[in-house]
């Protein structure tokens, strides 16, 4: 059965998750809070990682297993990851549950819907906790994964393909996921300096910097930060996580003109000039337009205004964002840009081949590079699955009694793991919840890692 053969690589894991958790431990410890719940969730997830990987002979996984692991993953550590927030959310035991469940898997999703509507009151521990998980979702656990062990024998590119990657650069797999992390962690402190240079607290410094840019969103504060300077640092921060990693790669080795050619670098600059513009000609408000905007685009979730009491047509904006995202590779979410950019030519491209000749070669290039036609339709088939997705789950929430407005807007976000909203999470039916978790999860697989999982789950 496949889950034997992802079950050691669960197993390490989980081994590798237990260690972050003790990041929170010590938040706690140090502002004297309760080290219970994130003790218990150590516990947990350390023993079920030691037996499951000593119980399991490893053996080298293909390409469909990687996916699936890579799905299972996500939900096994929302499932722990839900542990602490057990202790700090009141209700009935299935409700409480599935809040915790439901803010786990939208830090792990990078996402930032929340099912509080306050954050005022939530100890240190836990905020550091959501702002952590977000982190490790952006980074991708794989990728950490793959960063810290010497081998995987002879899985490293099955899984590293199954992240969405596959260029290398560095000679090795294993250095070039370091050098990933090496990156990320890079601009992680960057970050943090800079936003506590701009005179936010240490504390805010570095868990606005662990979800910016992760393109998480999760906020320790209820009312976001107005400073300009604060706003410019994290806007930066946001689009840094919307760019495509193995490109960063090309800043850091000083080959700026190759990263400022790159297709998809030049559609969110392009997308940006038209939301930013469109946006304040509707809003006439040029500031809150331009960080709405990239808060849309790169999947983050931030907002300087409540989004509830913008104009429809303004809103709509956002949607449009929402849907096409930033880069492939990256933190973001959304159809991406590159499926976007296949997606528009390849209709002057159709056009061209119906009207030569049927023995006509016409290749379909992007930036001279020449895309082969099973990428174009496999291009298509995605945009189809995704919109139709985003149309289930929107009826599902109109029945529910939302406005068509409101359920678009908010599937749109949880499957684009944005995390703007326009309704209280915190109030909505069980169904909701449950309807926006396989949203966001889906979203952040990219839809096909799931259904994979699902498919080996029954088909077996």
């Amino acid at each position: 059965m496949f889950l034997r053969t992802i079950f050691p690589y669960i197993g390490l894991l989980l081994e590798i998750f237990s260690v972050f958790l003790i990041l929170p431990l010590i938040v706690a410890f140090f502002y004297n809070e309760p080290t219970t719940p994130f003790f218990i969730a150590l516990i947990v997830s350390l023993f079920a990682g030691i037996i499951l990987e000593k119980t399991s002979k490893r053996k080298p996984l293909n390409f469909w297993d990687a996916l699936s692991l890579t799905a299972l993953s996500f939900i096994i550590f929302s499932v722990l990851g839900s542990i602490p927030y057990l202790f700090y959310i009141n209700g009935p035991a299935h409700i409480t549950f599935i809040n915790a469940f439901f803010e786990s898997l939208s830090g792990f999703t990078t996402t930032g819907l929340s099912i509080f509507s306050t954050v005022a009151n939530l100890p240190k521990s836990i905020l550091f906790w959501r702002a952590l998980t977000q982190w490790m979702g952006g980074m991708g656990i794989i990728i950490i994964f793959l960063s810290v062990l010497r081998s995987v024998r002879t899985s490293s590119m099955t899984l590293y393909r199954s992240q969405g990657l596959s260029e290398k650069i560095e000679p090795s797999l294993i250095s070039t996921s370091r050098y990933i992390l090496k990156i990320f962690i890079t601009y992680t402190l960057l970050g943090i300096v800079a936003l506590f240079a701009t005179g936010l607290p240490l504390f805010d410094s570095i868990t606005t910097a662990f979800t910016a840019i992760s393109t998480g969103g999760f906020t320790v504060v209820d009312t976001f930060y107005t400073n300009p300077a604060t706003l410019a640092v994290i806007s930066i921060l946001m689009l840094l996580g919307s760019i495509n990693f193995i490109l960063h790669s090309k800043l850091f080795k000083k080959n700026f003109n190759e990263f400022l050619k790159n297709p998809e670098v030049k559609g969110i600059a392009v997308m940006l000039i038209f939301l930013i513009s469109a946006g304040f000609i509707v809003s006439g408000s040029l500031s809150i337009s331009i960080f709405q905007m990239i808060s849309a685009l790169t999947a983050t979730g931030f907002s300087i205004t409540d989004t509830a009491s913008l104009s429809p047509l303004f809103i709509v904006l956002i949607i449009i964002a929402m849907i096409i995202g930033s880069s492939s590779g990256s933190t973001a979410g959304g159809i991406k840009q590159m499926r976007f950019i296949i997606a528009l030519k390849s209709i002057l491209w159709t056009i061209k081949k119906t009207r030569a000749p049927p023995n006509a070669i016409i290749p379909f290039k992007i930036n001279g590079k020449v895309i082969h036609s099973d990428i174009v339709k496999m291009t298509g088939i995605f945009i189809f699955t995704y919109i139709l997705i985003l149309v289930i789950s929107s009826l599902i929430l109109m029945f529910s009694g939302y406005t068509p407005q409101e359920s678009i807007f908010q599937c749109a976000s949880a499957q684009g793991t944005v995390g703007l909203s326009v309704i209280d999470i915190s109030s909505t039916p069980i169904i909701v919840k449950l309807t926006l978790c396989i949203v966001m999860l889906l979203g952040r697989l990219e839809i096909f890692p799931l259904l994979i999982l699902l498919y080996n789950v029954f088909s077996r």
